[in-house]
């Protein structure tokens, strides 16, 4: 997974450079592709894409989760420091 710091470069240097600079540097670290200097797109490797995937949809079902606990006991109100508490608390 990228440890280092995201690549910024301009679609024409990325144009000139060609696709395997590009998919060589996104296997290290995500690359931002600008045009007059706004980010247009970003090309990161499979396994970080994969991931961030995986890492969401943990967050996803941690949430559901909460939730379904919430609908099943509504006498337990939470406040949102509790809510974030354990959302983040680890299983």
């Amino acid at each position: 997974m990228a440890t280092t710091h995201p690549l910024r470069i301009s679609s024409t240097v990325a144009a000139r450079k060609g696709i395997g600079f590009i998919t060589t540097q996104a296997q290290e670290h995500p690359v931002t592709l600008t045009s007059h200097g706004k980010p247009v797109a970003v090309v990161m490797s499979a396994a970080e894409r994969d991931e961030q995937r995986r890492l969401l949809r943990e967050v996803e079902l941690k949430v559901l989760s909460m939730a379904a606990n919430l609908v099943a006991d509504r006498s337990a109100m939470l406040t949102t420091d509790q809510a974030r508490e354990k959302l983040f608390a680890s299983d």
